[in-house]
């Protein structure tokens, strides 16, 4: 039903119900007790914005005992959403409480903002017969249970789509072990058949192991490193189990004493590599073996008979001068 903008004028211009402030406040208790009834103990448990909201909608309506301002008013007023205003007044029209209708938009040849009617309000008969409002149909219509029946059972659709083994939890490989939360994807392919469920405790050794390398030495290691210690670490440690028994409680200090010297030895600085090579490794001497002339062979032994003559000769000459030095003395 829409209000067209002359009834729409009438209704701002009728007579006020209310003529005293005494009477205005009565009304809009009498209304708000009205509202309390409806939501019961869940009034209490509103916001206070919303009762504040609520309160103000029921003083406007004391009037005439209709409220024509949009949900957007209310909530820019008392700091709640359109959407709590409409559903409160969404609760009291199921209730029988108010009788919703439209205004015509001034805008475009449809309706525009929601008019509110009170039903308790004392000018109420006056608008049902002005407009013709039938509450008890409305409210039977709305309330009216829907009758339903139980489908009739329809052969089921067989699909024409097959979908592949990997999507159906029947066939052989989905009883294997199932895949172990927290470890990565290559180490969980290659030993959680080994290993089972203690997988886990073996891989958090190995992070505990790089968490303390990292603190050490104020480094941070990529995901890929630590996987891949990890990896070789679990290796490690199924290669020593195959010939020795060990527990789970032996299994974990061994992979975390081998992960932690991988990780020693990954963030050590390349200069303390250098010199601990240098230590080690003794200098070797070069020797060339790759054959020589004869001229070049003759030569060489030209030269170092020169050199023994001339070391001759000043041996010579030095016990030359010593023995005239000694003969001066005497």
């Amino acid at each position: 039903m829409l209000i067209f903008n002359d009834d729409f004028s009438r209704m701002q211009n009728y007579e006020s119900y209310t003529k005293t402030n005494s009477e205005q406040k009565q009304m809009k208790y009498k209304l708000l007790n009205i509202v309390e009834s409806v939501f019961g103990d869940s009034f209490a448990r509103l916001k206070q914005e919303t009762r504040d909201a609520i309160d103000m909608i029921c003083f406007l309506a004391t009037n005439n005992g209709f409220v024509y301002a949009k949900d957007t008013y209310f909530a820019e007023k008392h700091a709640v959403s359109a959407r709590t205003i409409r559903r409160v007044m969404k609760t009291l029209e199921d209730a029988g409480k108010i009788v919703k209708t439209h205004r015509s938009s001034s805008k475009h040849n449809g309706r525009g903002a929601a008019v509110y009617f009170f039903v308790d309000h004392p000018s109420f008969a006056h608008w049902q017969q002005y407009f013709g409002f039938d509450v008890q149909a409305d409210v039977q219509a709305e309330n009216a249970e829907i009758p339903c029946e139980s489908k009739s059972e329809e052969s089921k659709k067989v699909s024409t789509y097959y979908l592949p083994n990997n999507y159906i939890k029947d066939h052989f490989m989905y009883k294997t072990i199932p895949f172990i939360k927290g470890v990565p994807k290559l180490i969980n392919q290659t030993f959680k058949d080994l290993f089972k469920e203690s997988l886990k405790d073996l891989y958090l050794r190995v992070r505990m192991a790089s968490q303390k390398v990292c603190q050490s030495v104020s480094i941070t290691l990529s995901k890929k490193d630590i996987q891949s210690i990890a990896y070789e670490s679990i290796h490690a440690l199924f290669t020593y189990t195959k010939t020795h028994s060990m527990n789970l409680e032996e299994q974990c200090k061994l992979v975390y004493r081998i992960a932690l010297n991988k990780f020693n030895e990954l963030v050590q600085p390349e200069d303390k590599k250098d010199e601990e090579k240098s230590i080690g490794v003794a200098p070797r001497k070069i020797v060339r073996k790759e054959m020589l002339p004869d001229w070049f062979q003759e030569q060489q032994e030209t030269v170092t008979k020169t050199k023994e003559d001339v070391c001759a000769e000043s041996e010579e000459e030095e016990m030359a001068k010593m023995k005239a030095i000694l003969a001066h003395y005497s």
